[in-house]
């Protein structure tokens, strides 16, 4: 029988690599659907079973509430606008009622009574984490992150960054700061 699965903790290429590998390693037949959705034929539940164990290993999780799966698409979703630079003019609630047959407010609602934090609070993280990574990469310049991340200005960018890291960005980026990446349970 096929079954829609939700897989937390997919978060790039990586992670669908290693799924992929699982469910090859036992024999599943699947077509993967997004970042932590897959379509795959479960005969039994020793086989839902066996999948899940082997996932756990890797640090990943079946998803089966509802609401988990939706705060999941959200924050796949939001990975993926950050990671390929799609954000430019469109805002995070028309990307998102672009995925989803529900209001903004109601994702809102769901994201926030689900995961403690709103969603453009989690953006927000998302884009602090992405701005050190881009400082740790040292290629761009604050201004050209700034572009690339939608800030109105270099200015607006420091103001952010310095309220959630404590540093301006050249000062992150001369003390050479180790990243910590986001706990996806957030």
């Amino acid at each position: 029988m096929k079954e829609n699965l939700y897989i937390k903790n997919m978060v790039c290429d990586r992670c669908v690599f290693s799924v992929n590998r699982v469910l090859d390693d036992l024999n599943m037949r699947y077509e993967y659907i997004s970042l932590g959705e897959y379509l795959v034929d479960i005969k039994n539940n020793a086989h839902l079973y066996q999948l899940k164990s082997e996932l756990k290993k890797l640090g990943f999780d079946l998803i089966g509430d509802k609401k988990k799966i939706i705060c999941s698409k959200i924050k796949s979703i939001l990975i993926d606008v950050i990671s390929n630079d799609i954000l430019e003019n469109n805002s995070i609630s028309s990307i998102l009622l672009k995925n989803f047959n529900y209001s903004y407010n109601h994702l809102s609602k769901i994201f926030k009574s689900s995961e403690n934090i709103s969603i453009e609070k989690y953006f927000l993280k998302l884009k602090i984490e992405k701005i050190k990574e881009y400082l740790s990469y040292d290629e761009l310049s604050v201004k050209e992150i700034s572009y690339k991340l939608n800030y109105n200005s270099v200015s607006h960018l420091s103001n952010h960054f310095k309220k959630a890291t404590g540093f301006s960005p050249s000062k992150y980026k001369k003390n050479n700061f180790k990243r910590v990446g986001l706990n996806l349970n957030d």
